[in-house]
């Protein structure tokens, strides 16, 4: 069979909200390229995108998180408010509930952001019992207490410009649409297979070639049908997927996949925590960070629920898969089951003692997805990989990936374009190699889940 081929300036391979972001800077700095998105679902963000909680904040001590998420939220804000483009994003705030051993060591990430001027209280236990009488915030000394780990709640960090929005309409209302519109193109329901290595400059007919000693850059990608997609440069933002084709031409992601799941809980029992006057105009409680384990509870009004999600990462192995040893279908990174037993026994437990109206109720929903989580910093990662040309990597999410996603798109068309820097939504200068892994340049984060 003679293999097809098509020609692009740039191939972007991932249409998630980093991939279709990239795409839209690229096309709309550098509008004569012609470009192509591939992914192998049925339409823009319909992977990991889709599963997550969606949710953004601006409660960070990180300077890079502080600047990536900010900048990002107020993009959005001004497509919604400016460019009238239904976001459904609202600012529901983030309430951070800690005991105060919890408290105490997150006193120096409080103190940063209060000197950055992230809008945040400090609520103590009788402002939170006030407020949320649903919420048990004493325990007494009891076996289920202590085999639980279950801690007081003492304090809680309330953060006003935090919120949600829909994955969705990001990535295909806003991000899709507009690169479109520029003329860009995206093909859907394609699996590439792997990568396809070419000497740089002239090829010399030696077996195997390129061997060892030439240098190398990525001329083309082969799908599964066959068809050979060649362009100048390729971009991969496939998070968790991106070892797939990665490891076999000998590049290191940085990234490994972390399956989370989301349950949902829908009962009108829920009723005094889905109409609370006391956070935000949607009148519900803030999306709520329990002590341990980083175990979260979501707002839902519009149908009488509360997403559930996080716990424990330990004990839960990282999910790997490699191209040549599943046929379709069978890949373990597109299993998007979630085990409802590990609610039952994990995040039900803990929060039936806090919340006891999820006392007995039965999950209504669930379903997960992978973080690409950054064995680095657990920061986004935007490179171009050493020994290969032509290639480049926006990956690692780590969870956070929506509420950073404008900034990171616009630090890969940067790279791409040979910027020193990007600029970012408002102005913002960020030095692009600070992303990169030569000259990686980021503070640590403290205020973490």
């Amino acid at each position: 069979m003679t293999m097809t081929e098509t020609k692009y300036d740039v191939v972007i391979i991932g249409a998630g909200i980093f991939g279709m972001a990239s795409a839209y800077y690229l096309l709309k700095n550098n509008n004569e390229l012609k470009i192509l998105v591939i992914d192998k679902a049925a339409s823009a963000g319909a992977g990991n995108t889709a599963q997550s909680a969606a949710m953004y904040r601006d409660t960070f001590s990180s300077e890079v998180n502080l600047i990536l998420s900010s900048t990002t939220r107020d993009f959005f804000r001004h497509v919604q408010n400016n460019l009238n483009i239904n976001l459904s994003m609202k600012d529901i705030t983030y309430l951070w509930l800690m005991d105060r051993e919890k408290f105490e060591r997150n006193k120096h990430a409080i103190e940063t952001m209060l000197e950055n001027n992230i809008r945040i209280d400090i609520l103590d236990k009788n402002e939170i019992k006030q407020k949320i009488p649903e919420l048990v915030t004493d325990f007494d000394e009891n076996e289920n207490v202590n085999l639980l780990g279950l801690k007081n709640i003492d304090y809680g960090i309330l953060g006003y410009d935090c919120g949600e929005l829909d994955a969705d309409k990001i990535t295909r209302d806003f991000y899709e649409s507009e690169f479109k519109k520029l003329g860009g193109e995206t093909l859907y329901s394609t699996r590439i297979k792997k990568f396809v290595l070419e000497p740089v400059g002239e090829t010399l007919g030696i077996p195997g070639e390129p061997v060892g000693w030439q240098n190398k850059r990525v001329g083309a990608v082969e799908t599964q049908d066959e068809t050979k997609i060649i362009a100048d440069t390729f971009i991969l933002a496939t998070g968790p997927w991106a070892n797939e084709l990665l490891l076999p031409i000998g590049i290191d992601s940085h990234a490994l996949a972390l399956k989370k799941s989301l349950y949902r809980v829908q009962t009108t029992r829920l009723a005094g925590l889905l109409d609370n006057e006391h956070f935000n105009e949607e009148r519900t409680i803030p999306f709520m960070i329990f002590p341990i384990h980083g175990i979260y509870v979501k707002p839902v009004k519009y149908n009488n629920s509360v997403w559930i999600g996080g716990g424990s990462t330990i004990g839960h192995p990282y999910v790997m898969s490699c191209p040549d040893s599943y046929t379709p279908g069978e890949n373990p990174l597109d299993d998007t089951q979630a085990d409802p037993r590990d609610y039952e026994y994990d995040q039900y437990l803990i929060l039936s003692e806090y919340l006891p109206v999820l006392k007995d109720q039965p999950l209504t929903n669930q379903w997960s997805g992978f973080y690409a989580i950054n064995t680095i910093d657990k920061n986004p990662v935007v490179f171009k990989p050493a020994g290969i040309e032509s290639l480049i990597i926006v990956t690692s999410g780590s969870g956070s990936g929506i509420m950073k996603s404008d900034a990171v798109g616009r630090i890969a068309d940067a790279l791409y374009r040979g910027k020193e820097f990007a600029e970012l939504y408002g102005g913002k200068k960020f030095k692009v190699s600070r992303l990169g892994l030569i000259a990686r340049d980021i503070d640590k984060e403290y205020f973490v889940i």
